[in-house]
């Protein structure tokens, strides 16, 4: 926090009281500050990124003409820290606590923008549904009451068959947040494959105003040139590295699976437009 800001504080700005609370409540949880994310998983997943496979490029195709050091430098830019030059690769990792707040103003002020402008058409998804839902749900909820159109393609509908065990993969959406599913549980994914489907069931011209999601349901966003909010933890560099390129500018670094009551204080931050 700059000087500034704590002179702010001390005089009663309640503005700098409330970032203040929240960057000690992100460091405090851990959603920034020291991670549970090792930073030898974060350059692992770079190289796995590089070499492209498919559930760390998240759809997007800048991997094609980079390098892990780009990658590495690009989570280092949108996240602060430094994994390759870690003194221990197997403990904390770090995600710049101002580089959240800084990002979480972005997608408040986005937010607020299009609730401005008298609404628009949104997709919401998460590939995240264990530690991300109760946070989309709430977005989703907020922007449906301002207005807003929720975008709902391809509900319900089997998109894939998992290669190993047979079983069928779709879309269901909660809430207005589409989550991958299994026609039991709603499951963890970073592919691409199903972003891919509803846009193309959207149309060519993509009549969206804006995504919201992380993991490959935004990579595939971003890489369709649509206007995307999107959450990274620190071993996802593709959307980092995608930022960097300017693809984007509002890559959300944070936690994205603690437990959801943990990214409470943050939901509430994007939404003080209400």
């Amino acid at each position: 926090m700059s000087s500034r800001a704590k002179t702010s504080d001390r005089h009663g700005d309640p503005e700098a009281a409330r970032r203040r609370l929240l960057r000690e409540h992100l460091i405090g949880t851990r959603l920034s500050g020291s991670v549970a994310t090792s930073p030898g998983n974060t350059l692992s997943n770079c190289g796995k990124l590089i070499a492209g496979e498919e559930r760390y490029t998240f759809g997007l195709s800048d991997y094609r003409t980079s390098n892990v050091t780009e990658a590495v430098d690009a989570v280092r830019t949108i996240c602060g820290g430094d994994p390759g030059g870690a003194a221990d690769r197997d403990g904390p990792g770090w995600i710049d606590p101002d580089a959240t707040l800084m990002a979480i103003e972005v997608h408040r002020h986005r937010l607020a923008a299009l609730v401005r402008s008298g609404g628009g058409r949104v997709l919401i998804a998460t590939g995240h549904p264990t530690g991300l839902l109760g946070h989309y749900t709430a977005i989703a909820r907020a922007l449906q009451q301002a207005g807003c159109a929720l975008l709902m393609p391809l509900d319900d509908v089997v998109i894939r068959y998992h290669e190993d065990s047979g079983r069928k993969r779709g879309v269901r959406f909660v809430d207005g947040v589409g989550c991958v599913h299994d026609g039991a549980s709603l499951l963890h994914s970073h592919r691409s494959v199903y972003m891919e489907a509803m846009l193309d069931e959207l149309g060519t011209h993509y009549a969206v105003d804006l995504v919201i999601a992380d993991h490959g349901m935004a990579g595939t966003a971003i890489e369709h040139g649509l206007p995307t909010l999107s959450i990274a933890d620190v071993n996802d560099p593709a959307l980092p590295l995608a930022q960097v390129r300017g693809r984007t500018d509002a890559v959300l670094p944070i936690d994205d699976n603690l437990a959801p009551r943990l990214f409470v204080p943050v939901t509430n931050a994007m939404l003080d437009w209400q």
